[in-house]
């Protein structure tokens, strides 16, 4: 999906459709968005029939994969307690206390699935999408990893990198990127959405966010 204040992003976005890069890293202010314009547009990416601006369809067979989290030539990576559920109360008693909770980083066996899924070729003759976020929850070892895949990219592969905290990502992997700057949403965009979630006293949710609608609507 797109956010109100994420117009200009997308654009410059499909600007760079015709000779994309094969690593983005999207970077900005936490609580933006930036992790579902760069599933909006891996999907726009892999749809049949995507719109004059370059919005997926939503009704092929491509974005129909894409929604159902099935498509073959998508991969996502993300720690296990941002996967859907994994912060869903896990009951109690003595049984949920010895559940191991969710990793917060991205680890190891993640990455070598990876480079191990890119390592062949696309399943429909076209692109092959990968989204990792938030990038600098890769640990060293992992980095390193990712790093040799981006130094040799695989043909039709496209990297779509996500960070909050760029100053955590190694400087070699900020050389393999291309990097894009996810704009700040303004107050009167920001408001507006807001109120549109039915949050109450958006004024002061947003200056305690930061100016950052998601987080505030997380708070609210």
């Amino acid at each position: 999906m797109l956010y109100p204040w994420q117009r200009d992003d997308w654009h410059r976005l499909t600007a760079l459709r015709d000779r994309l890069p094969h690593a983005l890293l999207l970077h900005g202010q936490q609580g933006i968005g930036k992790r579902d314009l760069a599933l909006h547009f891996a999907q726009g990416l892999l749809c049949e029939s995507a719109l004059p601006d370059g919005q997926p369809c939503n009704t092929c067979s491509a974005c129909h994969w894409f929604g159902q989290g099935n498509h073959p030539d998508f991969t996502v990576v993300r720690p296990e307690a941002l996967e859907a559920g994994a912060g869903e109360a896990e009951g109690d008693g003595e049984s949920s206390s010895k559940k191991k909770a969710p990793s917060k980083i991205i680890r190891m066996e993640q990455v070598r699935a990876l480079i191990e899924a890119v390592g062949v070729g696309t399943h429909r003759a076209g692109l092959r999408v990968v989204v990792v976020y938030p990038l600098d929850a890769l640990q060293t070892e992992g980095a390193n990893a990712l790093l040799k895949t981006l130094e040799e990219p695989p043909p039709s592969t496209v990297f779509l990198l996500v960070t909050d905290r760029i100053d955590r990502v190694l400087p070699t992997i900020l050389s393999r990127c291309r990097q894009f700057s996810m704009t700040r949403p303004t107050g009167a965009d920001a408001l507006d959405w807001l109120r549109g979630q039915g949050v109450a006293d958006v004024e002061a949710q947003l200056a305690l966010a930061g100016g950052a609608p998601l987080t505030a609507l997380h708070a609210a």
